[in-house]
């Protein structure tokens, strides 16, 4: 997920606005009431002036709108909370357990009860995401899914039927085999599939697709070094070995997405939070978008997206929780359905998304969030995914075995959730 994609280094801590992640809600010299909001993404940044813009003409509430990049982000938080003066709203992800059992942040599960705001109006998936220890901590954004897009250009230049909804790994591996061998028959240098190996848009789909959860909550212990999990990696192994996807060294070098759209492709499993790139592609009219195949289990996906927190430390949570339902309702998310931001995880902003793109039919991202399942999370993910990508890293350069690999790494991640 773009916006989960843990470690992105980025060289220059960018801020617009107000210092970072200070102060808190305050009484401005003309009395007017402010919430300071943080964000990370500057993509997003100019829809959010739009929206606490008309937020602030209806409320009277100013808005201190604060962006740091994702690669400084967390770090200025941490320090800013621990100062005590982090934004009164701040962006969350799977994070949360760690900020909740700070204190940092606080549930907003009783402002909703007050409110009488019905949590199914918002993707249940998500609302179960951002619930801990039996209470609602942050408002759902938007939602992150994984589909397979593919280039019908180059389809029909070999003579291939597109996938069809329904389809399953096998049909995936016995389409790719077809274009591997016409491409190679015709002369052609075009990459059957391709696929960006990190664990959101590959790995922890296929687990949860085989139905390897490789941790709760409230875990202890993790499921990784079953057979199951194996399996997930010695596919993509295979799909190297069989020459349907490229070598690991090609898709370390460059981003799957890249090589895609730049007509290098057949088909890719992308991310939702790649659709404007997709949409303003030069070939976009001619890619098709289509649910994951299933594997052993289902095609289920692990919904990921970003949420609206409370400091705790707010100095008028009144003006805080007000933002946050703004940010929250329809009409936030429909102006960020209309700028091809992500997927609403309010449900009635939903029917703004579809017809916000030019090119692109991305009805299949709405199509894959309905088989959604909770994204696996736990209070330590932030210690446990470094080692996650190192071990993957360390399975499809063949430096280790997937079976020694996931053996590796789950004695790791049970030290680390019996701390």
């Amino acid at each position: 997920m773009r916006k989960q994609k843990i470690w992105i280094a980025l060289a220059l801590v960018l801020v617009i606005g107000a210092p970072l992640f200070s102060t808190g809600s305050r009484q401005t010299q003309t009395s007017k009431r402010t919430v300071s909001f943080a964000l990370w993404d500057e993509v997003q940044y100019p829809v959010f002036q739009e929206i606490v813009k008309k937020f602030t003409a209806e409320t009277g509430i100013n808005v201190d709108l604060q962006l740091t990049p994702w690669g400084q982000y967390w770090t200025k938080l941490d320090a800013a909370a621990s100062a005590g003066n982090a934004a009164d709203v701040i962006w969350m992800n799977i994070f949360l357990p760690k900020y909740a059992d700070a204190g940092i942040i606080e549930p907003i599960e009783p402002y909703f009860v007050k409110d009488k705001l019905d949590k199914s109006d918002w993707s249940k998936a998500m609302v179960d995401l951002y619930t801990y220890k039996g209470s609602l901590y942050t408002m759902p954004k938007g939602m992150d899914v994984v589909v397979v897009a593919y280039n019908k250009a180059i389809f029909d230049k070999y003579g291939v039927a597109y996938p069809r909804e329904g389809w399953t790994w096998q049909d995936f591996r016995r389409i790719g085999g077809e274009l591997r061998d016409k491409i190679k028959s015709g002369g052609g240098s075009e990459y059957p599939a391709l696929m960006e190996l990190d664990y959101q848009p590959s790995y922890l789909q296929f687990w949860l697709q085989d139905g390897v959860v490789p941790f709760s909550p409230t875990a202890t212990t993790t499921q990784i070094s079953r057979p199951e999990a194996t399996k997930a990696f010695d596919d993509v192994l295979a799909l190297i070995d069989e020459n349907i996807l490229p070598s690991f060294t090609v898709l370390s070098d460059t981003k799957g997405t890249d090589l895609f759209i730049s007509g290098r492709g057949a088909m890719l499993f992308v991310g939702s939070w790649k659709s404007v790139v997709l949409d303003n592609a030069s070939f976009a009219s001619r890619i098709g978008l289509i649910p994951m195949p299933s594997r052993s289990v289902s095609n289920v996906c692990a919904l990921g997206g970003i949420s609206y927190a409370m400091n705790a430390r707010a100095a008028d949570k009144d003006a805080a929780w007000q933002l946050i339902k703004y940010l929250g309702g329809e009409t936030s998310n429909r102006l960020q359905a209309e700028g091809r931001i992500e997927i609403p995880a309010y449900l009635k902003a939903q029917q703004y998304y579809i017809p916000s793109f030019k090119n692109i039919d991305p009805t299949a991202f709405i199509t894959q969030s309905r088989s959604a399942t909770v994204y696996p999370n736990h209070n330590k993910f932030v210690e446990i995914y470094s080692p996650m990508e190192d071990t993957a890293v360390e399975i499809f350069s063949k430096r280790k075995t997937s079976a020694q690999g996931l053996k590796d790494l789950a004695a790791v991640i049970d030290g680390i959730l019996k701390q």
